[in-house]
């Protein structure tokens, strides 16, 4: 994988953005102060003991052929880190002990760890999920335990739906709400032709037959022209490739998970395909180092465009100024883990302090509230729906740069989706747009 090369305007910029950072960051916690200040009076006498959050992030080495699941671990850890250390500052005001516990843990261990940090640290809410497998384990003990858990990074559907919980909350974009995003972009570009290359699994059925009813029921005026359905880890051969041009194809959609997507990507350049490619955002192709290893193995075909739930050239609705607190910190942009974990930690200490509690009834409770909305740096406020619990938001399409020099320059926002500026519409009429509505659930509780 090459390395990205700093130059003297890089540095420029970056020096630029750090006073930007400083200066928001204290204007922004005098805000948030005051908002705290004006908000609802809290209960004292429930949370005496302090509101302690609890992350388990993935417990990945940093070594070769790991960088893409490492990315994961370092941003959500890091995107913790700050809320912490931006609402320690807004609990102390009001004499409010605040912390946020993190444990790197994964697959099965992350039961232990969510044991260790309710039982011994005293948390009152998780944050976790970066797997289908842990989400879905952290899911079934947290609701036997009562205690509110917020996944971060699991996109399956059938978390929201057959296998929902009483007391999971859905932080990540579900799959139907990115496929109707892709689904929508696409439409609208005139890409009206696909190819789909689906993984053989039963999340990769899912997700092709939630992408089959997006572009029949809700996005008209697509043709599914070819389909194939590939072992996890198979190559391509070159049957595809003619099939795939004898389509005419304007459009391959990779639904793969990520290492698969990556090699195809470059089975399909190598093969000369010319048509444009994207792919299933997994988490982990959402990462600056996705769009980085996606460029390398196929220049052509690797620098197209990706669907993701944040991006760190988002200058609107308070993102610049956040993005810039994020930028000084760590020195990188802002990775859409990083966005998750952070907001997830706002979400929970918001629900204990505004809701005067950290019992789990009144923490749920309050959540779960039809006018409670929190403020994501993403334009409209968001709430979660009260079906399937998945928080309401902006998706957005990325383009990666293939001729970027600096990590930041690798991705550069060019679409928003639901466009919440249009006028006419109701803000959640208009956020429903993306994913699965009510007669459409199959979650009971």
């Amino acid at each position: 994988m090459g390395a990205l090369v700093s130059t003297p305007l890089h540095h420029s910029i970056q020096a630029g953005f750090a006073t930007v950072a400083r200066l928001c960051l204290a204007v922004g916690s005098i805000l948030a102060m005051i908002m705290l200040a004006a908000g609802p009076a809290t209960t004292q006498g429930n949370l005496d003991g302090g509101v302690h959050i609890g992350v388990i992030v993935p417990n990945t080495p940093n070594i070769l052929g790991e960088e893409i699941a490492a990315a994961i671990s370092r941003s959500a850890a890091q995107g913790a880190i700050l809320a912490q250390e931006e609402y320690q500052i807004h609990a102390e005001m009001f004499s409010i002990e605040m912390s946020v516990l993190t444990e790197k843990a994964s697959g099965d261990d992350v039961i232990a760890a969510a044991e260790r940090l309710v039982d011994e640290y005293g948390v009152f809410g998780l944050i976790g999920g970066f797997t289908f497998d842990e989400a879905r384990q952290l899911g079934i003990w947290a609701e036997a335990r009562g205690v509110p858990f917020l996944n971060v990074a699991a996109s399956n559907d059938s978390l929201r739906n057959e296998l929902c919980s009483a007391t999971t909350f859905h932080v990540a974009p579900s799959a139907a709400m990115y496929l109707d995003a892709l689904s929508g972009w696409y439409v609208r570009a005139g890409f009206r032709r696909w190819y789909v290359i689906q993984e053989d699994s039963i999340e990769g059925q899912a997700q092709y037959e939630r992408m089959d009813w997006s572009i029949t029921e809700r996005h008209f005026g697509v043709r599914e022209v070819g389909r194939e359905v590939l072992a996890k880890g198979e190559k391509i051969d070159r049957g595809l490739v003619r099939d795939i041009e004898r389509s005419r194809a304007d459009l391959i959609l990779l639904m793969l998970d990520t290492d698969h997507q990556l090699a195809v990507l470059g089975e399909l350049d190598a093969a000369g395909v010319q048509t444009t490619v994207t792919g299933f955002p997994h988490s982990e192709t959402q990462t600056r180092t996705f769009f980085e290893a996606s460029r390398q193995v196929a220049p052509n075909l690797g620098t197209g465009h990706r669907a993701a739930d944040w991006e760190a050239t988002l200058d609107a609705y308070g993102a610049r100024e956040y993005n810039a607190r994020y930028l000084l910190r760590w020195e990188e942009p802002m990775d859409p883990a990083a966005w998750a974990t952070y907001h997830a930690v706002r979400i929970l200490f918001e629900a204990a302090f505004y809701g005067g509690s950290v019992l789990p009834t009144d923490v749920l409770s309050y959540l779960s509230g039809e006018q409670t909305i929190f403020d994501l740096h993403k334009g409209l406020g968001a709430t979660f729906r009260p079906w399937d619990r998945q928080l309401r938001q902006s998706l957005y399409l990325i383009k990666i740069e293939g001729e970027a020099v600096t990590t930041s320059d690798l991705g550069l926002l060019v679409g928003e989706l639901p466009a919440i500026y249009l006028p006419g519409i109701e803000p959640v009429e208009r956020l429903d747009q993306l994913g699965d509505m009510e007669n459409r659930s199959r979650c009971e509780r």
